[in-house]
């Protein structure tokens, strides 16, 4: 789970015994407020394109562990998020931050998590002071290596060029740039089979049913829909004509809901796992398969909203690849209680038709198999979080 690996990080962080452009170390939460929103707006505008950290309750020069539990100054999420709604920010949009608590050689170290964000860059309409300290308005602060742009100071005119074409995602692949775009449906238009962006026509997606349209055998998840029959369709991202990704498309439940298929994982319990036990299918969030699979849903369909809460009743879907991998070493180090779970689910699928008994035990078990680890994953995020 992401705790346990952002404890990882921290800990190498703090081995390096260095600064640099994502990380900051303070011995104390900040007791000026201008200073903390500069240093926060700093990160937020970070040149390396990533979750920048500031990590309070290691010392100045020695890096040592001190904690920051007897810190008066100590300030939690809610706070940090209500002082960033308290600031005229350009259009409102604010740097999001989390405030993440660690125990580290007997003490608590607090990280204040600021999210990598394609809004740069941030600064305010309105300048903030406390004391003498004051975060200017119109001025952008970033970060370089392990410097940030002086309070007084707006930040070189190069960085700010960066952080302009970060905005506007020039600084990403054509693919990538794609897959943000997507975020916004408003930007996409259809005609016919195919879906163009409307500020960018270069950028494409087509649905193709595949030419061998002969019957293909159902996946498992299928039978979790009011209908289980299923057809395929093929779908390309293209940019000018040319293909920068492709998916087939399973189009469920009488073709009222369309997914790209998740992906399998299998697992077993043995020695032998060329012969797997158990498998699985799912999405991570940051995944094209999942960012395609919320572009074409419709939430304002009830028959597609009904289809995608049984999908997702026995198909996970992980926040990312470490968080899949963390939990299957939970599920085999919790054996017996997945193992229990899944001889108690009662739910009867015995009306499920296929070619033969053997094919419909498979399907039956796969559906209660993500159904079970659907359940676990909930008390499994409960107790990492």
């Amino acid at each position: 789970m992401r705790g346990i690996h952002l404890e990882e990080e921290i800990k190498a962080l703090i081995l390096s015994e260095r600064e640099d452009d994502y990380w900051d170390f303070k011995q104390q939460h900040h007791n000026n407020k201008a200073d903390l929103l500069h240093d926060i707006i700093c990160m937020a505008n970070n040149r390396v394109d990533r979750d920048a950290y500031i990590i309070f309750g290691i010392a100045d020069k020695t890096f040592k562990v001190i904690g920051v539990e007897n810190d008066n100054n100590r300030k939690n999420q809610q706070m940090i998020i209500d002082f960033l709604k308290s600031q005229k920010f350009v259009s409102g949009i604010r740097p999001r931050a989390e405030m993440r608590t660690l125990k580290l050689a007997g003490h608590e170290i607090d990280i204040l998590i600021v999210k990598n964000s394609t809004d740069t860059p941030y600064f305010l309409t309105d300048r903030y002071s406390d004391g003498n300290r004051t975060v200017r308005a119109n001025h952008i602060y970033t970060r370089v290596g392990d410097t940030n742009t002086d309070i007084d100071r707006s930040a070189d005119i190069n960085n700010i060029e960066y952080l302009w074409k970060k905005r506007f995602l020039l600084t990403r692949s054509p693919f990538e740039q794609i897959m943000k775009r997507l975020e916004n449906k408003d930007e996409w238009k259809q005609d016919g089979d195919t879906y163009y962006n409307i500020y960018n026509p270069e950028f494409t997606i087509t649905n193709e049913f595949e030419e061998d349209r002969r019957e293909v055998r159902s996946e498992f998840y299928a039978y979790a829909m009011t209908n289980s029959s299923t057809m395929y369709q093929m779908l390309s991202v293209k940019y000018f004509g040319t293909q920068l990704y492709g998916r087939q498309v399973a189009l469920l439940d009488s073709a009222q809901y369309s997914t790209p298929v998740p992906e399998w994982e299998f697992f077993t319990f043995g020695v032998y796992k060329s012969n797997p036990d158990y498998a699985m299918k799912y999405f991570t969030k940051d995944s094209p398969h999942y960012i395609l699979n919320e572009f074409l849903y419709d939430e304002d369909s009830f028959e597609q909203s009904y289809a995608r809460r049984r999908f997702f009743e026995v198909v996970l879907l992980f926040e990312n690849m470490q968080e899949k991998d963390t939990f299957l070493e939970y599920i085999h180090h919790h054996k017996d209680d997945f193992l229990n779970q899944l001889e108690a689910l009662d739910d009867n699928w015995s009306w499920i038709e296929a070619n033969t008994q053997r094919q419909q035990e498979q399907v039956v078990i796969r559906l209660k198999t993500g159904k079970v680890l659907n359940q676990m994953l909930q008390e499994f995020r409960e107790i990492t979080r």
